[in-house]
């Protein structure tokens, strides 16, 4: 009878610390939310990918992005980078978790004016249809 009942102690203990250590693995994953990533498109080819936590300014100069300081702008580039007719230029802003095209050397500058983009509203990205540039947020 004895070893019934210890048996029985037994089993319950195991299962209880196996439900715990099923909920100490289960439940971070369920709570955490996945990581978001600005992903910049250049006619359907991924230029870069960015965490939106990090905040940082990008340049896209023609077929390359780089990462430049938040000083950088179309003004600091030479007369040369800066000509349409030349290169297409875009700077993208990745701060507090927003995502801004801050300047385009476009000649419609819809990017430009586009709201910035964040989870919140990731469904919506911010285009340059001249320069063939698609900002989205991707999980």
């Amino acid at each position: 009878m004895k070893n019934k009942k210890e048996l029985k102690v037994i089993i319950g203990i195991v299962l209880i610390v196996l439900f715990i250590a099923g909920l100490s693995y289960f439940i971070p994953k369920l709570l955490s939310k996945p990581s978001q990533k600005l992903r910049v498109l250049k006619n359907g080819e991924i230029l870069l990918e960015h965490e939106l936590g990090k905040d940082a300014k990008f340049m896209i100069l023609d077929q390359e992005a780089k990462e430049v300081s938040f000083e950088e702008s179309l003004s600091s580039l030479s007369d040369d980078e800066r000509n349409p007719a030349m290169h297409e230029v875009n700077f993208i802003e990745v701060k507090d978790g927003k995502v801004l095209c801050t300047e385009s050397n476009c000649n419609n500058q819809i990017c430009v004016h586009t709201p910035a983009i964040s989870a919140e509203n990731a469904d919506l990205p911010i285009v340059c249809l001249p320069h063939g540039l698609i900002l989205q947020i991707v999980s």
